[in-house]
């Protein structure tokens, strides 16, 4: 088994060196200093991090697609879970006439598959994120006061709201957290997994809960694949499912964060 994860990881090294060029310059920087952390391969977490947690999501659905089996991994434990979303996902396409309140309400039936409470909507504009980071910090401070552990989609995605939802963990001053960065609409590098096999059926469940968004991806088949490989090149089985991240503790995040959108 080693050797196989050996040469998947040899694989995934050279598959990610042809893509390297495509990047931009000050991204490939950053891009090759997280993967140089990750180049063992990454650790398989003994469960989910000790709470309280803070979940920042750019859009609704954000939460679900990116580390939905580990959400339900930490309701089982009990621990705090609170979800800001910063946008309503206003721009998605469908939805009928008010798109932004037929989001709102599927990511609250998500919520309630995923076992956790409440999201917080912050209705800052879909699109336009990153001219409101200053006023997403200021309201991740108040509500993630007391975060140990952070997850916001992957300081290396290249959708820009979901780098300002990074600047905006940046700007909240979170100290005492570790970041948790999860993939969303590429694959990144990570240097955790953790085993959601037995907590996916709910988060496919909260996934159907998403149906305007559906409408114009399957989503869920592309977050199974991912799953999948995340499993499998972990070494936790053929039948596996796994969610990745990248683990940065809250001060060296906001350094990264703040390099990438400098870049």
């Amino acid at each position: 088994m080693d050797d196989v994860r050996r040469a998947v990881r040899r694989g995934v090294q050279r598959g990610a060196l042809r893509a390297l060029p495509r990047l931009p310059d000050g991204v490939r920087e950053v891009a090759v200093a997280l993967a140089a952390r990750v180049n063992t391969g990454p650790a398989v977490l003994p469960g989910p991090p000790e709470g309280p947690v803070l979940v920042v999501a750019a859009h609704p659905d954000d939460e679900t697609i990116g580390c939905g089996g580990t959400l339900v991994r930490h309701a089982r434990a009990r621990d705090d879970v609170r979800l800001v979303v910063a946008t309503s996902g206003e721009s998605t396409g469908g939805g009928g006439g008010d798109v932004a309140a037929a989001r709102e309400a599927e990511c609250r039936a998500a919520c309630r598959a995923l076992r956790i409470g409440e999201p917080v909507f912050l209705r800052l504009p879909d699109g336009r994120l990153s001219a409101h980071v200053a006023e997403l910090g200021a309201r991740l401070r108040t509500v993630g006061a007391g975060a140990r552990v952070v997850y916001v989609p992957s300081v290396l995605d290249p959708h820009p709201d979901h780098l300002a939802a990074n600047l905006g963990v940046a700007a909240a001053g979170l100290a005492d957290a570790e970041v948790l960065g999860f993939e969303l609409w590429s694959a990144a590098p990570v240097d955790a997994v953790l085993d959601v096999t037995s907590a996916y059926a709910r988060k496919e469940e909260a996934m159907r809960c998403y149906p305007v968004a559906l409408e114009s991806m399957d989503y869920a088949t592309a977050a199974r694949g991912l799953a999948t490989y995340r499993g499998v090149t972990a070494g936790l089985g053929p039948a596996a499912l796994a969610e990745g991240f990248l683990r940065l503790p809250a001060a060296e995040h906001a350094t990264v964060a703040r390099q990438v959108a400098e870049a």
